[in-house]
């Protein structure tokens, strides 16, 4: 008879500790890199291929895309509010808390001056990005407050979309051009 996996909060707890264990026991187990590629679709529009998913992109009308469909800056917000969630999920999964709802409100407060190719506004930055983000987590749980604050430290702490908007990260754009 197969064993069956380990699961709470839908979290396969035998996958994660199986990997938790390759780490451990080799550190160079725990380096990984994420890829992504985009492509143009004409105006504003983008497509992303990660691993086997496909997610498209487009800008607001006010800003000069066609509103197609969700823009970067918002699927930004989307990955720290989808990351908290796997993190309450898995921690409370690691202390055996069973999880009823899980839900992150976020904002984000951009000054678009940089982008709109303008410069000194007064009371607005000019560089486009994120200069705060606001995430407010609801938890529904049979668990003690106590409980789910300690979990919810933990997400906060080690959230790796989280840690990447909250610091400054490495970035290097290269160009090739092909000509016409």
């Amino acid at each position: 008879m197969a064993k069956t996996a380990v699961s709470i909060n839908g979290v396969n707890l035998d996958a994660f500790h199986a990997t938790a264990s390759a780490v451990k026991s080799d550190p160079k187990n725990g380096a990984t890199v994420w890829t992504a590629k985009t492509k143009w679709k004409g105006g504003f529009k983008t497509e992303a291929k990660l691993r086997k998913f496909k997610v498209s992109f487009d800008e607001p009308a006010p800003v000069g895309g066609a509103d197609t469909t969700i823009s970067p800056h918002e699927t930004v917000l989307a990955c720290y509010g989808a990351c908290l969630t796997v993190g309450m999920s898995l921690n409370a999964a690691l202390n055996g808390i069973e999880l009823k709802s899980v839900e992150v409100d976020l904002e984000g407060h951009i000054d678009l001056p940089g982008f709109l190719g303008l410069s000194g506004v007064e009371g607005l930055k000019d560089l486009p990005g994120y200069h705060t983000v606001k995430a407010t987590v609801r938890v529904k749980s049979n668990a003690g407050k106590d409980a789910i604050q300690k979990v919810f430290d933990r997400v906060v702490k080690y959230s790796p979309v989280g840690l990447t908007l909250s610091k400054p990260v490495a970035v290097q754009t290269d160009l090739i051009y092909d000509g016409a």
